[in-house]
């Protein structure tokens, strides 16, 4: 009984595959007539789906929709970009001593005013001094010396090697209190430039390295203003670019124009610096303030503008409702634009409308294209 089951089954499969082998040759023209099928009962589809769209379309568009219009017009269209700086100071100068010592007096504190060249502090420097007076002391007997045996000499009086000794004598004492002189001078620290102490970072009594900060000088009357960009921006922003600056803090608020903008992109952050000179004129600034910095980075003096709400997308489009007249009514048109540069709630309009067009700027949520629409008012 297994045996002619299986035998059975081996004859259907044999007959099934021998009907599968043979199907594309025999069902070409049933293909190609199903295809048609097809195409024609999608055309009948498409031409229903138009017929329902324009019926719902004509019920839709029975009452005129109110919305509120405005004339676009040329005008001038700027772009700004804002960012945070720091203030700082052109001169902010570390002092450090020019040799290691004990401090032994200090001269100012932290705020004092100080001019250029001015003691701030002193090392000590008694071994330094009491090597100068033993010199001077010295060279007074090494002078005395000299000036006796050139009086000689010019009367032939002498040997010249005792003239020749004196001489020398004296002039390397004279070179050697020079020496001492420096060295002792290398022990005062003093201003390198004229400004504000804003750091004192050494006290009496501990020792001093030489090398190492002692002071901070701040010159607060040449002050600028740093501030980092996105490399994105450094083809558009030019020295001598306007900026709008603006202290919180303070609540100072001035326009400069940039000073400097690095043209080297920093490789670990991408960015790229510009500097704002602060004019002396303005009061009240202090270093490591924040400061907000506005640039106008693109001007399009001719420029069509409308509001950033009234533009709607589409799959990759955006488009806008303009009001036009048709049959004597007003209709909605749906029109597909282009648009550029995007500030303040101000889109600039690159292609898809003209000057003296009407954009609906009020009442164009659930407009359609070819809408009948009503002026209720004028957008200013």
């Amino acid at each position: 009984m297994k045996k002619a089951s299986i035998k059975k089954t081996i004859i259907l499969t044999g007959i099934l595959l021998g009907l599968y082998a043979c199907r594309p040759a025999n069902n070409q023209s049933e293909l190609e007539r199903l295809i048609k099928e097809r195409d024609a009962l999608n055309e009948k589809i498409d031409r229903l789906r138009a017929e329902r769209s324009a019926e719902n379309g004509a019920e839709r568009f029975r009452e005129p929709v109110p919305v509120q219009i405005k004339e676009v017009a040329l005008q001038e269209f700027r772009h700004f970009i804002t960012v945070q700086g720091t203030v700082e100071s052109e001169s902010n100068i570390l002092v450090s001593p020019q040799t290691p010592g004990l401090v032994q007096t200090l001269h100012v504190r932290t705020g004092d005013r100080v001019t250029k060249g001015q003691i701030l502090a002193e090392l000590d420097a008694s071994v330094i001094q009491r090597s100068i007076e033993e010199v001077k002391n010295g060279l007074v007997l090494a002078r005395t010396v000299f000036e006796r045996r050139a009086r000689l000499w010019e009367k032939n009086i002498g040997s010249e090697i005792e003239y020749l000794q004196a001489k020398n004598n004296k002039e390397a004492l004279e070179k050697k209190l020079l020496t001492l002189q420096e060295q002792y001078q290398m022990t005062l620290i003093t201003a390198p430039i004229s400004g504000t102490i804003d750091e004192v970072m050494i006290k009496e009594g501990e020792m001093a390295a030489g090398g190492y900060g002692a002071f901070r000088i701040v010159q607060l009357s040449r002050l600028k203003i740093t501030a980092s960009l996105s490399e994105n921006h450094i083809t558009r922003i030019e020295q001598q670019d306007i900026a709008q600056i603006s202290i919180p803090v303070a609540g100072i608020q001035f326009e400069q124009r940039l000073h400097a903008v690095s043209q080297v992109i920093d490789p670990d952050n991408r960015t790229f610096d510009i500097e704002i000179l602060i004019p002396r004129t303005i009061k009240n600034i202090k270093p490591n303030m924040l400061a907000v910095v506005t640039i106008n980075d693109y001007t399009n003096p001719q420029a069509l503008v409308v509001p950033r709400n009234i533009i709607q997308k589409t799959g990759e489009n955006n488009f806008i409702f303009v009001a036009e007249q048709k049959n004597g009514n007003m209709v909605a048109r749906k029109r597909v634009i282009t648009t550029g540069e995007d500030y303040a709630n101000r889109v600039e309009i690159t292609g898809g409308l003209s000057s003296g067009e009407n954009v609906i700027v009020f009442g164009f949520q659930n407009l359609g294209d070819g809408q009948p629409i009503s002026i209720n008012g004028t957008s200013q």
